[in-house]
C-alpha cells in the first residue's frame, strides 16, 4: 500500500491503535507508512503535550510488561540483581539487561514473574543456554549503583544498597551462588560452597557480607594464577547458616538448592532438615 493522506478520523484511529500496543511494523503497513518516526508524529500531533508518557506507556503496553530496579523491594527483585551481577550484562545497542544461564528452570522463573519470554541458543561449545532480555526504558541506569555496568567482569565494585534494602541480602547471595558460585562435596564428604568472580572489590564485600551479616567464621578468598578471586569454605556451621538463611526455600535455581541440603544431610546423618522452611533440627536417640 502507498501512502496517501489520511482523514483526521483516519489519524485518529491510528493513534488509538498506536496507544492500544499494536505493533508499529503493523499500524505503518496499514496506513502506507515507511518509518516509525511518522507513526509517532501522529502521536505529537494530537497530544503536543503528554506524548512522551503516551509513547513511553505504548512501548510498555507492546512490551506486554513493566518492571523496575530502581529499588529493591522484594526477594525476586534481590535475588535477580545477584544473578545480574554474576551472568548478566549491560546491553550495548540499546537500553536494557539480559541474563545468560543454562539453567533452563532459572530463566524461566525470571521471564515468568517479569511477565515477559526467553529464547534457547547454542554456542557450539557449551551444552544449551537460556537467555532473558529486560529492555525497558531507564533499567540501565536503575542498575548501576548494584554494580551492573557494562563490561564488569574485572570491574565489578561492591553494591550500593539503601538500608531498607538490607533485608533483602539473602536472597542477594544466593542469585550470587547460583550465578557464579558451586556447592559440592569436599574430599571427606562435607558441603561446601564456593563463589568465584574476577573482581577483587566485589569479593571482599562478599567476604565483608558472609562474615558481618550472616555471621560466618573461617571464609577464604584466594586467587588463582588466572587472576580469578575464590571465596570460600567448608565449615559445616556456615553451611548449616546458608541453607537457614539463604537457600531455606525452593526458589529459582532447583538444582544447587537441592545438592546443598542433599550433601549436607548425608555428611551429618545426625541432623534432619525440615523439607518446606530450612528448620533444622537434631536427632536423639
Amino acid at each position: 500500500m502507498g501512502y496517501k493522506k489520511l482523514s483526521q478520523e483516519q489519524e485518529l484511529q491510528l493513534v488509538q491503535e498506536y496507544l492500544n500496543g499494536t505493533p508499529v511494523v503493523e499500524i505503518m503497513s496499514k496506513y502506507g507508512y515507511k518509518t516509525k518516526k511518522s507513526i509517532t508524529d501522529k502521536v505529537k500531533k494530537y497530544y503536543p503535550n503528554e506524548y512522551e508518557s503516551i509513547i513511553k506507556q505504548a512501548r510498555d503496553n507492546r512490551r506486554g510488561y513493566t518492571y523496575s530496579l530502581k529499588e529493591i523491594t522484594s526477594p525476586f527483585d534481590a535475588y535477580l540483581i545477584g544473578l545480574l551481577l554474576t551472568d548478566g550484562y549491560v546491553l550495548s545497542d540499546r537500553d536494557g539487561i539480559a541474563l545468560d544461564m543454562t539453567d533452563e528452570d532459572v530463566i524461566k522463573f525470571i521471564a515468568d514473574t517479569i511477565g515477559t519470554n526467553y529464547k534457547s541458543y547454542s554456542d557450539g561449545i557449551h551444552k544449551t543456554k537460556y537467555r532473558v532480555l529486560i529492555t525497558i526504558p531507564g533499567i540501565t541506569k536503575e542498575v548501576e549503583r548494584f554494580g551492573i555496568v557494562p563490561n564488569k567482569s574485572l570491574i565489578v565494585p561492591q553494591p550500593q544498597l539503601k538500608e531498607e534494602e538490607r533485608q533483602y541480602l539473602p536472597f542477594i547471595i544466593r542469585g550470587i551462588i547460583d550465578g557464579d558460585g558451586s556447592v559440592a562435596k569436599t574430599s571427606y564428604g562435607g558441603a561446601q560452597f564456593y563463589i568465584v568472580t574476577m573482581s577483587k572489590e566485589f569479593a571482599e564485600w562478599i567476604v565483608k557480607t558472609l562474615t558481618n551479616d550472616f555471621f560466618m567464621e573461617d571464609i577464604h578468598i584466594r586467587q588463582n594464577e588466572d587472576g580469578f578471586y575464590r571465596i570460600e569454605t567448608a565449615n559445616q556451621y556456615n553451611i548449616l547458616k546458608l541453607i537457614a538463611l539463604v537457600y531455606n526455600k525452593p526458589f529459582g535455581m532447583n538444582r544447587k538448592y537441592n545438592n546443598l541440603r542433599k550433601t549436607f544431610r548425608d555428611y551429618n546423618n545426625d541432623t534432619l532438615l525440615d523439607k518446606d522452611d530450612g528448620i533444622v533440627q537434631t536427632t536423639t536417640n
